[in-house]
């Protein structure tokens, strides 16, 4: 009960630290701060032991970084096709559709790379546990956003 209410008071602490600086959504720390915020709400909506959490964390953090890695190739492969169609020579529709089978290719990548991690979690994780991260995931991103959009708002308003 009392690493409940620990969790708990770290949570508010920090999401209250989250809008005492709102001019830094951008900002690295501000990602590592919603990171660390939804860790601590993983952690308590799984309800997950220190030895599972470790093993689960340590899977996740392997991944993200896959999923990073893909996603600066896709970010790569769009800006390359930016430049040459900003570039003024004639490209060819092969050039074009090269370079958009390529970024269709790592998007498959990408879907395919998290299908694997959810279905790896299968000895961490039991399936009830794998459906609320999947709700977790869906329903933490959806708050964040509408964070987001709601603090962007506000400045607009106050501009």
């Amino acid at each position: 009960m009392k690493s409940l209410l620990k969790i708990t008071f770290f949570s508010l602490l920090l999401f209250a630290s989250l809008f005492a600086q709102k001019e830094k959504w951008q900002d690295d720390n501000m990602r590592e701060k919603f990171e660390e915020l939804e860790k601590i709400k993983l952690i308590e909506t799984l309800q997950m032991d220190e030895e599972t959490t470790l093993r689960f964390f340590s899977r996740q953090s392997e991944h993200k970084n896959e999923q990073r890695e893909i996603m600066d190739e896709i970010k790569k492969d769009i800006d390359d096709l930016d430049a040459m169609l900003k570039s003024g020579r004639p490209v060819t529709t092969e050039e074009l559709k090269k370079k958009i089978n390529d970024i269709n290719d790592l998007e498959l990548k990408l879907d395919q790379n998290r299908v694997a991690f959810i279905s790896s979690l299968s000895d961490i994780l039991s399936f009830e546990q794998i459906a609320q991260l999947i709700i977790f995931e869906r329903t933490f991103r959806n708050e964040v956003r509408k964070m987001i959009m709601k603090d962007r708002r506000q400045q607009k308003n106050q501009d």
